[in-house]
């Protein structure tokens, strides 16, 4: 099946919620750098955005099945997964102080390849030569964008691989929940867990803020669900071998994002690293393609 013929009703909706979603991320990861280099400590951003998601998610999930989808005996693995959900957004805002947007995004998005090789471990899939191929390739375009021969490898890039890996063991480990829990109970509890281990540390770290600035860490709140409301739905709608290249929609975000909001220019290197890392990532996808036919 082309990719033209693959555009049905659904997978063109499935699509569009998937680069919306993408889009509201971005923005999210944008908000957030502004108010990192504004000098907000990121346990306290991360904390009053749980604070203004869980009654929104509450809401949500009575609408979509009521009380009894908080119920849950998978206790230890929600714990698990909290714990990778405050790591991951803590480093990888944690980088955005000195790390341009861009530069952050594309170093992220080794995420996938990650995944995908701890899949054979984790899963016990399959993993052709053609898609470790990709991963390796993948890996070298983000040696590429952190230049690690040239003196200038800052603190901020391993963060954001932190980051990264840590979001994998997020998505890893939702993936086990899925078998027995609902998408909103897990949402639910990881960000109810998130939020409990930030309010306390903001505790120590806490800082006035202006009602501007609170207001932006409310627009973060917004975006984040909107974001991920838009991603549930894509992945409801299209095929998922159809939807997934538009996630590569984020680094075209970024970038513009990087540009017209803090005059942030992606050097050589990191083009040249976007082109390395999509194109393995699209190579990847479609390699998948390939063997669900």
């Amino acid at each position: 099946m082309s990719f033209v013929a693959a555009l049905s009703s659904r997978n063109i909706r499935g699509i569009i919620f998937m680069t919306a979603g993408i889009f509201f991320m971005s923005s999210m990861d944008a908000v957030a750098k502004f108010l990192v280099e504004a000098s907000y400590p990121v346990v306290q951003m991360l904390a009053i955005r749980g604070v203004v998601l869980i009654p929104l998610l509450v809401i949500w999930m009575f609408m979509h099945g009521g009380p009894g989808l908080i119920k849950t005996r998978q206790v230890g693995r929600h714990t698990i997964r909290v714990a990778f959900g405050v790591c991951a957004p803590l480093l990888f805002f944690l980088s955005l102080k000195e790390l341009p947007l861009a530069d952050a995004t594309v170093i992220f998005f080794i995420s996938p390849f990650v995944m995908t090789a701890l899949s054979v471990p984790l899963f016990g899939e399959k993993v052709g030569v053609h898609r470790w191929s990709a991963i390796i390739i993948g890996f070298l375009g983000v040696l590429v964008v952190m230049q690690p021969t040239s003196g200038l490898l800052q603190l901020e890039a391993f963060m954001v691989l932190g980051a990264s890996l840590c979001y994998c063991g997020v998505m890893l480990t939702g993936r086990v929940l899925s078998r027995t829990e609902s998408t909103y109970t897990i949402i639910f509890y990881s960000n109810l867990g998130v939020t409990v281990i930030t309010g306390f540390l903001t505790v120590f770290f806490w800082t006035p803020m202006p009602v501007v600035d609170l207001g932006l860490v409310i627009l973060m709140a917004l975006l984040s669900l909107a974001g991920n409301i838009c991603l549930i739905k894509s992945f409801a709608l299209g095929e998922v071998g159809v939807i997934t290249p538009f996630e590569y929609t984020g680094l075209f975000w970024a970038v513009s994002l990087g540009y017209f909001i803090f005059a942030d220019f992606p050097a050589a290197n990191v083009w040249i690293g976007v082109v390395i890392i999509a194109g393995s990532g699209l190579y990847m996808v479609y390699r998948e393609n390939l063997r669900r036919r």
